[in-house]
């Protein structure tokens, strides 16, 4: 509990003085909610919920992200790395040199599928293809093939799944602490929307 009321003092902290355009909620204009705890009560029930810019969750989560999560978003990075590593190893003791191409198709998959790429919104599908075409190579007795197209898939998860754990935390941080909301909400790094209606709420 200290190191997040910590983290959010930090985060607060980096923020320029009289940087808020708002000194609360209720001075955003056609806001739905009238103070913070309304929003707050609001998402508890789900009627409304936070989305967050995948980049700046990944931002915010570099500097003040918990110690579990950033040990979680370094074991996958390493899964990588590893992966990449055991594919070179086997390309050479097993003669198939093909193998050698995982970690280009690792690099491009990585490429793609990161906050900040235009295509991140494409690679959910190519994602969801990959196990089918990965089924069908194994099937039809293409082992090699069918494991490059894992590797894909492989560093296409991974990324997704450090990209949930920075948003999660970067949106439980927004919920948590009024400012750093106001600074998020200004800066577009946040939306509201409202889950019966669907509008969503945005500067």
């Amino acid at each position: 509990m200290k190191q997040k009321a910590a983290s959010e003092t930090r985060a607060r902290d980096d923020l320029p003085e009289g940087s808020l355009p708002f000194a609360s909620v209720a001075d955003i204009p056609r806001f739905p909610f009238e103070t913070f705890d309304q929003l707050q009560a609001a998402v508890a029930i789900r009627s409304f919920n936070i989305g967050v810019d995948a980049l700046a969750a990944a931002e915010w989560a570099d500097r003040f992200n918990k110690e579990l999560n950033r040990f979680v978003v370094s074991a996958l990075s390493l899964s990588l790395v590893a992966a990449a590593v055991a594919a070179v190893v086997a390309a050479f003791v097993t003669a198939e040199y093909w193998l050698l191409a995982a970690a280009p198709i690792q690099a491009g998959a990585f490429y793609i599928s990161h906050p900040a790429s235009p295509m991140r919104k494409w690679v959910t599908v190519g994602g969801a293809i990959s196990i089918a075409v990965f089924l069908d190579l194994l099937l039809n007795g293409l082992p090699i093939a069918a494991a490059l197209v894992a590797f894909a898939g492989l560093t296409f998860a991974a990324v997704r799944a450090a990209g949930y754990v920075a948003n999660s935390a970067f949106r439980k941080a927004l919920l948590s602490d009024e400012s750093l909301f106001l600074a998020a909400y200004a800066g577009g790094a946040c939306t509201i929307r409202n889950n019966q209606t669907k509008r969503v709420y945005s500067v």
